[in-house]
C-alpha cells in the first residue's frame, strides 16, 4: 500500500528561523565593531526584526506540533476504529512487555477481558490478576509453573496455538514480534468449532462402541469377541501363558419366550448378561453375546483353577439372580450350562479350536443334566468344527 506524499510544510518555519540568526548575529557583530558609542539605532531594529522572525518562527511551530498531534490522534482513532471492525480479536504490546492497544473484539469474545485501566500495565501484571480470578482454566491448580511457562514462551510459538478461556470457550491465539520489538496478538474465536470437532469425535466414539457392543445386553458384540480372541492368542503364544474360555448357553430359552413373550425374553438375556459381566473383573478379561442365547467368558492369563472358580461363580449368581421359568424341565427358574477350555496357545491350533472346544463341552453339560459346568478334555479338543453336536434330550 502507498501513502500520497504530504506536502512540506517546514521550509517557511525554517526560513523565519534562519532570518532570526541572521538578524541576531549580525546585530551582535555590529555592536562588537562600535564598541564605546551608545545607543545605535540599526543594530536595534536588526535585533529587534530577529526578534520579530524568532517569534514568527515560534509561532508557526505551535501551530505545526499542534497540527502534527491532531493528526496523530486522528491516524490513531482511524487506526483504532478500523481494528475494531476487524472479526479477529488484536493486542499491541510494546518492547516492554507493556499494553498499548486492543479492540473490542477481544471483550465480545471474552466479556471484560480488558479494561481501559490495562493499557499501560505490563503482560504479566495482567496475567497474575486474571490467574487470581481463576480465568485461565489451563492454569487453575497450578498457576506459578503455568505463568513461568508462559512467560517462556511468549511471542516464540510459530503456529496458533488452541486455548481454552472459562465458559468452555476456545481460541486460536498468534503471537509475532514486529522488527521494532512490538508484540501483535491476534486472537480467532473457534468456540464452534471446537464444540462441533468433540461433538464429532463423540459421535466417532459412539460408533465405535456401537460397532464392538451388542445393542441389546450391552456386552461386546460377537465381532469384537473374536478380534479380542485373536489377539489374546497371539499374546498368549509369545508369553507363553495359558488362555480359558467359557462358552455358556441359558437353558431352555425357547420354551420361556414361548410362554413369557419375546419382551421378557429381552430382559431375560439382559439380566444373564449382567450376571456374566459381573463374572469378569480382571484386567484383559471380557463377556461377550456370542449369538442368540450363547455367551462366552474371554480369561486370558487364567489357568484351569481360576477358570472353573469363574464358572462356579456365574452359576451361583445366575441362582441368586432367580429369573422365574415355569416352562422349564431344569427348575423353576432360569439357568445356564457352560463348558470350559484352557490352553497354553501355540502355532499347532488356531484359536476356532479353542471355541469348538468348549462348545463340545457345553454340550456334554447339557446331556449332564444341565445347570453346571464341564471342562473339555482331550476328545473335545480333537473333535472337528464340523462335527455336528448331540442335542440333548429334554430331562424329565
Amino acid at each position: 500500500m502507498t501513502l500520497s506524499r504530504l506536502p512540506d510544510k517546514s521550509l517557511p518555519l525554517i526560513l523565519w528561523a534562519l532570518a532570526a540568526f541572521v538578524s541576531e548575529t549580525l546585530a551582535w557583530w555590529w555592536v562588537s565593531q562600535t564598541p564605546g558609542i551608545g545607543f545605535l539605532p540599526g543594530p536595534f531594529w536588526l535585533g529587534l526584526s530577529g526578534l520579530f522572525c524568532a517569534l514568527a518562527a515560534f509561532v508557526l511551530l505551535r501551530r505545526q506540533l499542534s497540527t502534527a498531534k491532531r493528526a496523530a490522534r486522528h491516524a490513531r482513532q482511524l487506526l483504532v476504529s478500523s481494528l475494531d471492525t476487524l472479526d479477529v480479536g488484536l493486542e499491541i504490546w510494546d518492547q516492554r512487555d507493556r499494553l498499548i492497544l486492543y479492540n473490542k473484539k477481544i471483550n465480545s469474545m471474552r466479556l471484560g477481558f480488558h479494561k481501559p485501566a490495562d493499557i499501560g500495565q505490563t503482560f504479566e501484571s495482567l496475567v497474575r490478576a486474571k490467574l487470581k480470578l481463576h480465568q485461565v482454566p489451563a492454569a487453575i491448580g497450578c498457576e506459578d509453573q503455568w505463568l513461568a511457562k508462559r512467560l517462556a514462551t511468549r511471542g516464540k510459538h510459530k503456529e496458533p496455538q488452541l486455548k481454552e478461556l472459562a465458559g468452555n470457550q476456545w481460541v486460536n491465539t498468534r503471537e509475532i514480534r514486529t522488527p521494532e520489538g512490538y508484540l501483535v496478538a491476534s486472537w480467532i474465536d473457534v468456540t464452534e468449532l471446537v464444540r462441533k470437532g468433540k461433538m464429532l469425535e463423540a459421535s466417532n466414539q459412539r460408533l465405535a462402541r456401537q460397532s464392538s457392543m451388542d445393542e441389546l445386553t450391552g456386552l461386546a458384540n460377537r465381532r469384537h469377541f473374536d478380534q479380542a480372541l485373536t489377539t489374546e492368542w497371539q499374546r498368549a503364544a509369545r508369553s507363553g501363558t495359558p488362555l480359558s474360555l467359557l462358552m455358556v448357553d441359558i437353558d431352555h430359552f425357547k420354551q420361556y419366550n414361548d410362554n413369557y413373550g419375546h419382551v421378557a425374553g429381552d430382559e431375560c438375556l439382559r439380566r444373564v448378561a449382567r450376571v456374566l459381566d459381573h463374572c469378569v473383573r480382571r484386567a484383559g478379561e471380557m463377556a461377550a453375546r456370542y449369538g442368540g442365547e450363547e455367551f462366552v467368558l474371554l480369561l486370558p492369563g487364567a489357568d484351569m483353577t481360576h477358570a472353573c472358580e469363574t464358572a462356579q461363580k456365574c452359576l451361583d449368581l445366575m441362582e441368586k439372580e432367580a429369573v422365574p421359568h415355569a416352562t422349564s424341565s431344569t427348575g423353576p427358574q432360569v439357568t445356564f450350562s457352560i463348558g470350559v477350555a484352557c490352553l497354553l496357545p501355540d502355532a499347532s491350533l488356531e484359536p476356532a479350536a479353542m471355541i469348538n472346544a468348549a462348545d463340545t463341552a457345553m454340550y456334554r453339560a447339557k446331556s449332564a443334566g444341565r445347570a453346571r459346568y464341564e471342562v473339555a478334555d482331550q476328545a473335545d479338543w480333537d473333535i472337528d468344527k464340523d462335527t455336528p453336536r448331540t442335542r440333548p434330550a429334554p430331562l424329565s
